[in-house]
C-alpha cells in the first residue's frame, strides 16, 4: 500500500506518491484513464495532480483531465481523494499574455469545481507566476479563495525562491492555515545536471526547477514540495553504452554527464541489492533526501504503478545519490 505523510500545512495526511493526471481523458481514453485511477485507489493512493488546462490539446479542446477525474469520482462514489488543480495558466494561443489575475483565477476555479464535481477543491495552485505583479496581490486572491471555502489550501507552482519567500513573509506565522506548499520541477537527474553545470540550470517555458535556494527554503520552513517530472522521463532506464562500449549515452545519443553517470552506477548497485529498479529508486530519493517532498509521478499503465509501492515503502537515506547531498 502507498503510505501517507503528515504535513503541518494540510489537515490530513497526503499520499507519499501523487498520481500525475495530465494525460487522463485526453491522450488516454476513459477506459484507460479509469483503469489507472482504479489501480491507484486500490493501492491506497489518495492524491491526484491535475489542472484545468490539461487535456485542452485533445479533439474536444476542453479540460479533459479534470472532467475525466470528475466522472470517475462520481461513478466510483469516491469522496476521500485529495485533488490538486491549478489556475492562471497562459492561453496556448497567447503564451505571452499573463493570466495571473484575480479574475482569471476565479473563473478558472469555477470551471474546475464544475469539471471535478467538487464544491471544494482540496489544493489549488497558481500554475504560472507573473514576476511583474506584486506577490501580495496574488496571495490575496488565493487566500480569498480559501476563506470562501471553495478551496482547502492554496499553493504556488513555478515560482522562484525569492517569490515564495516573499509570499511566506507576507502571510506571516499563520501561513500554514491557508497555504500548503509549492510545486516545482525536481528530480535526481536535474540535480546531476545542475552539478555538472556548476550551479543552477534554467527551465523552459516559464517553469521553475528546484535549485539550491529553493531547497534551503523548503527545509528551513518545512514547506512541502510537490515535485513534478520526478522521474525525469525515466532517464535512468534510458541510458546505454556507446557503440564501442566506452561511454554512456542517453536515448538520444547524448553523452551522459559525470554526475549522472555516477548516479546511474549507484542506482544500479542499489537495485541489485534491493530488487527495486533504478527509476523508482531515483524517485524514492526525493522522499529520502531530507526535504519535505511528495513526488508527482505519471504512468502509462496500471502495471507501472506497482513501482509506487516500492517508492513509498523506501525509508533509508538516499541523499548520497545526489551530488548536492542533503539540503
Amino acid at each position: 500500500m502507498i503510505r501517507r505523510i503528515r504535513f503541518d500545512s494540510y489537515p490530513e495526511p497526503l499520499s507519499a506518491v501523487c498520481l500525475g493526471c495530465g494525460r487522463l481523458g485526453g491522450d488516454y481514453d476513459e477506459a484507460r484513464s479509469f483503469a489507472l485511477l482504479d489501480r491507484y485507489y486500490a493501492m491506497g493512493g489518495r492524491f491526484l495532480d491535475t489542472a484545468n488546462c490539461y487535456g485542452r490539446w485533445c479533439a474536444s479542446g476542453l479540460n479533459e483531465s479534470e472532467r475525466c477525474i470528475g466522472r470517475w469520482l462520481k461513478q466510483r462514489q469516491v469522496t476521500d481523494m485529495v485533488v490538486t488543480s491549478k489556475c492562471c495558466h497562459y492561453a496556448f494561443d497567447a503564451r505571452d499574455v499573463s493570466r495571473v489575475t484575480r479574475a482569471c483565477a476565479m473563473a478558472d476555479l469555477e470551471e474546475s469545481r464544475r469539471s471535478l464535481g467538487l464544491d471544494t477543491v482540496p489544493i489549488y495552485l497558481t500554475h504560472r507566476d507573473n514576476p511583474s505583479e506584486d506577490i501580495r496581490v496574488i496571495v490575496d486572491f488565493l487566500a480569498e479563495m480559501a476563506a470562501s471555502g471553495k478551496i482547502t489550501r492554496f499553493g504556488l507552482s513555478n515560482y522562484g525562491a525569492d517569490r515564495v519567500r516573499a509570499a511566506l513573509d507576507y502571510l506571516g506565522d499563520g501561513w500554514r492555515e491557508v497555504m500548503v506548499g509549492v510545486s516545482n520541477e525536481w528530480s535526481l537527474h536535474e540535480e546531476c545536471l545542475a552539478a555538472d553545470a556548476g550551479g543552477e540550470i534554467g527551465a523552459p517555458d516559464g517553469m521553475v526547477r528546484t535549485g539550491r535556494e529553493l531547497r534551503r527554503l523548503h527545509k528551513e520552513k518545512n514547506l512541502p514540495l510537490f515535485a513534478f517530472s520526478s522521474a525525469a522521463g525515466g532517464y535512468y532506464a534510458k541510458i546505454g553504452t556507446s557503440g564501442d562500449g566506452t561511454t554512456l549515452n542517453d536515448r538520444r545519443g547524448n553523452p551522459v554527464g559525470t554526475h549522472d553517470a555516477e548516479a546511474f552506477d549507484a542506482l544500479n548497485a542499489l537495485s541489485d541489492q534491493s530488487g527495486v529498479a533504478p527509476v523508482p529508486l531515483s524517485v524514492a530519493y526525493l522522499l529520502n533526501s531530507g526535504l519535505p517532498a511528495v513526488p508527482i509521478a505519471a504512468v502509462s499503465s496500471a502495471e507501472q504503478m506497482e513501482d509506487f509501492e516500492a517508492i513509498s515503502a523506501w525509508d533509508a537515506d538516499l541523499s548520497a545519490l545526489s551530488p548536492l547531498g542533503k539540503a
